[in-house]
């Protein structure tokens, strides 16, 4: 009677996709699911995997780094029909969408083709290796490295392994770097746990790198991973960067028009503008965009620039169709410093 209090609740939080999140999928009878999730690669024994099985050296590989991820998803791949490697990554995303990065258990040529593939399509994060011979010779080009080049696959990196039947490579490296967040890692100059290295000479090493590939190699008295770019010839950690800011904008934005109507007026389209700001400005902070610098001239330049529509600018279709428009961004990525060449000097009695 003395005062009557309506409080809206808008607690609801909006699921962001995981951008560190790993599955391994091979042929096995361990569960009739399409996939599982284990935390330690003996779980896989306990279930009655082999210890030789492909499934239980890549999940070894992936949890020898240091550091790991601390879980893993195994996707099964049916073993008692002629499913396809199409087929059976369609049926596990089905099933459980929330994996991002993907190794395989087959080193076939045909097969990485295929995943590759579909992995383009899904805005997914292939890692696929083999011994071939074709890859480390600098005058093949039908190789699968070649083969994955010419596919412009920029969801795919092949790693190049001379021990890749016995070894997951490319499980090792994704475990490890999908430790960090996006933004933060390069795939290059890593070292990496359990695994063989190739003593590779330059020719062969450059005709791997030449093809847009990667390898593992020694330097001095370690040995660290070389390349870390996708078949495309795009850095993987930039694809990766890309996939999450991309989903931050999407959830940014999502979550302002839920429960809430933005007027179509210049103030309204700032505040669509404000969320797209909050994504960028995460994105310096985690460091996969660059901070504000300067140039020799002391001018400041930014990290971003956005483009934002006036009302007055919006026609009167989109106006009546109520979709905004135009609202567009330009920014500059971090980037990582690889090598250096050369680091010049000069010996002198006097400076």
């Amino acid at each position: 009677r003395i005062a009557n209090v309506m409080i809206d609740l808008r607690t609801a939080a909006i699921r962001e996709v995981s951008f560190s999140s790993m599955m391994i999928m091979g042929e096995h009878t361990l569960t009739t699911n399409r996939t599982l999730i284990i935390t330690e690669a003996d779980e896989l024994i306990e279930l009655g995997l082999e210890s030789t099985d492909p499934l239980y050296i890549a999940a070894t590989d992936a949890f020898s780094q240091i550091p790991s991820l601390s879980e893993i998803y195994i996707g099964r791949k049916d073993a008692a029909s002629a499913e396809t490697w199409t087929d059976a990554l369609i049926a596990a995303n089905d099933e459980d969408s929330a994996w991002y990065g993907l190794v395989i258990t087959s080193r076939l040529d045909e097969d990485i083709l295929e995943v590759a593939d579909w992995v383009e399509a899904n805005e997914k994060l292939f890692f696929a290796s083999n011994a071939s011979e074709g890859a480390i010779d600098p005058a093949d080009e039908t190789d699968i490295a070649s083969q994955l080049m010419d596919g412009n696959y920029f969801r795919t990196a092949y790693w190049y392994h001379a021990d890749a039947e016995t070894d997951w490579l490319e499980a090792a490296v994704m475990s490890k770097l999908f430790t960090k967040p996006s933004g933060t890692e390069t795939f290059a100059n890593q070292r990496l746990g359990g695994v063989t290295t190739d003593k590779l000479q330059e020719t062969a090493a450059r005709a791997v790198l030449t093809k847009n590939g990667n390898t593992f190699e020694p330097f001095r008295n370690i040995s660290i991973t070389q390349g870390g770019k996708t078949a495309g010839g795009e850095w993987i950690d930039v694809i990766r960067f890309r996939d999450q800011l991309s989903e931050w904008i999407k959830v940014n934005d999502f979550g302002l028009f839920v429960d809430n109507r933005v007027p179509f007026t210049d103030d309204g389209i700032r505040q669509v503008a404000s969320k797209l700001i909050e994504s960028l400005d995460r994105g310096v902070r985690v460091g996969g965009l660059a901070p504000e610098e300067q140039d020799e001239d002391g001018n400041v330049i930014p990290s971003y620039r956005v483009n934002i529509p006036l009302s007055a600018q919006v026609s009167f279709n989109d106006k009546a169709n109520r979709t905004l428009r135009e609202l567009s961004f330009t920014a500059r990525l971090a980037g990582a410093i690889h090598f250096v060449d050369p680091i010049s000097g000069t010996l002198t009695y006097e400076l």
